[in-house]
């Protein structure tokens, strides 16, 4: 049986500064995709990289007197050694400097030319150099770009000019046709409301540029900026010249990108694929801003927070797990060095970790730590356990589905609070001082299986955990037990597997914080 492909990207990311947490909030959050289609069968593709073209990008290399090239060599090595530390499991970084990104921009220009959808003309108006975009006057507020606050700059240039006003129709169609082809819902909307609003056509070259990609047989204008970026997602899988690998990851199953650049990939983005003739994607999903201590992030204040300076403090899976599952990926969210260490305390070391532990003390102490036979007939007393867990895998897959991984760990750690009641209502140290013997091995055989469950859901978006759980509960062969959905059924545990001796994966946190803590 053929297997099954998932190309997942990120949005590239300005090369303009290091990485935030901001960033490795998407980033993270496309990684627990990715890996949890890998463990299901799929052959997945997952592509990030970084926006390499940008006027803000030249300017600062200016700045620091360096060549473009040198500046961007040196900020894509940056982020590559961010997204390894924080265990981003890439398949590809594009660069949109390479030039196998400068051969698939030029020949979608070729093809929007063929299809007469590009033609020349004459551009005045207002250009905001952080977001590479243009605006009307009427967009702006009191003069400043609406998403960044910077003063917008009055453009005056030849440009060449993309027909997008004639995809309005066929936009409003794709999306009717496949409504969760744009996720959340709200930035459904928002796409469906400007679409109707009316589009206008849109420049694709500047001349006021050196550093960027010439436009095919007229060098002195360059691919505007978000023309060229867009195209990434299929330069990075070999468009034009490498046609097998191309078609076999492309159409892209989902995007995954910040709610403020939804638009063009929803708008801008599709259109140039339909004039180019080529598949649309089929997902793209806007998620919501990440804030620090209630402020947004920002270089010019300060409020900003390294991902990996972070993660060297508290661990990098505990940074995964509290920033994905303590949020709500679809609305903006907020991040504090506080909430951090509630939620890391509470869900980390008191629920996974305390439930881990017990389980594994009482198993040397009354198994002379071996895993017991359970019972061959199911006591009604562990009947709703059992079903929770059953219906585990459906519940966890549909919320990943909708990217709600604060709703997928819910259903995980449902079954991990489950675990410590079940404990305490069935007190196996009673049931071993009463010589219940075949009733505790039932009991904590059904708390080993709860933990192995819990060891392969975390998987995801804590990828070293899982091993090191799988270990505490005797697996030699973690590779093995990540395979969904048939491993993740009920009473798979070897009996008489030797279990080891507990061992904390996440120390309780004992600090106080100061106010402001996060800067």
């Amino acid at each position: 049986m053929t297997q099954p492909t998932f190309y997942i990207t990120t949005a590239i990311t300005y090369a303009n500064s290091r990485p935030h947490i901001g960033h490795a909030y998407e980033e993270i959050a496309t990684d627990v995709i990715a890996r949890w289609k890998r463990v299901n069968g799929y052959d997945v593709y997952f592509a990030t990289g970084s926006d390499e073209h940008s006027a803000n990008v030249e300017a600062r290399a200016k700045e620091l007197g360096k060549s473009p090239r040198e500046f961007c060599d040196e900020m894509a090595a940056i982020f590559q050694a961010t997204w390894a530390a924080l265990n981003i499991s890439f398949d590809r970084f594009i660069r949109t400097s390479e030039e196998v990104h400068h051969h698939a921009s030029q020949e979608m220009i070729r093809r929007a030319f063929a299809a007469g959808d590009i033609y020349k003309g004459h551009y005045e108006g207002w250009y905001c150099n952080s977001c590479n975009n243009y605006y009307q006057e009427s967009d702006l507020k009191d003069g400043n770009c609406p998403q960044h606050g910077t003063k917008a700059v009055r453009l005056s240039e030849e440009n060449y000019f993309f027909k997008l006003s004639r995809f309005a129709q066929p936009l409003l169609e794709w999306i009717g046709k496949r409504p969760e082809v744009i996720l959340p819902e709200t930035r459904r909307n928002e796409v469906v409301n400007v679409i109707k609003g009316g589009l206008k056509d849109i420049s694709v070259s500047r001349t006021t540029s050196t550093w960027g990609i010439p436009f095919p047989d007229d060098p002195k204008h360059l691919i505007y900026v978000w023309f060229d970026a867009l195209i990434n997602y299929i330069s990075a899988i070999g468009f034009p010249d490498d046609k097998a690998h191309f078609m076999k990851y492309w159409p892209a199953q989902v995007h995954v990108v910040g709610k403020d650049i939804t638009r063009f990939h929803c708008i801008i983005w599709p259109a140039m694929l339909m004039s180019a003739g080529l598949p649309l994607p089929e997902r793209v999903y806007g998620h919501g801003f990440l804030s620090l201590k209630g402020e947004k992030i920002s270089k010019t204040r300060g409020n900003v927070l390294d991902p990996v300076e972070f993660s060297k403090q508290y661990g990098v899976d505990a940074f995964r797990y509290v920033l994905l599952a303590g949020n709500n990926f679809a609305a903006d969210s907020d991040f504090s060095e506080e909430g951090f260490v509630e939620l890391y305390n509470s869900d980390l070391a008191n629920d996974m970790g305390n439930l881990l532990n017990r389980t594994l003390t009482m198993v040397e102490k009354y198994c002379q730590g071996k895993v017991p036979p359970p019972a061959a007939e199911t006591s009604a007393d562990d009947v709703p356990m059992l079903e929770e867990a059953r219906a585990l895998f459906d519940k966890f897959n549909a919320a990943l589905e909708l990217f709600d991984f604060s709703g997928a760990y819910a259903a995980v750690w449902s079954l991990i609070d489950r675990g410590n009641k079940y404990i305490e209502s069935t007190a196996p140290w009673t049931l071993f001082k009463q010589g219940q013997t075949e009733r505790l091995n039932t009991v904590l055989y059904n708390l080993l299986e709860i933990l192995r469950l819990a060891a392969m859901f975390v998987y995801p978006i804590m990828p070293a955990t899982t091993p090191r759980m799988l270990a505490q509960l005797g697996d030699s062969a973690p590779d093995r037990v990540l395979q969904f959905p048939m491993e993740a059924r009920w009473g798979l545990l070897p009996v008489g597997q030797t279990t080891a001796k507990a061992a904390p994966l996440f120390p309780r946190i004992e600090k106080e914080l100061a106010p402001g803590k996060v800067k």
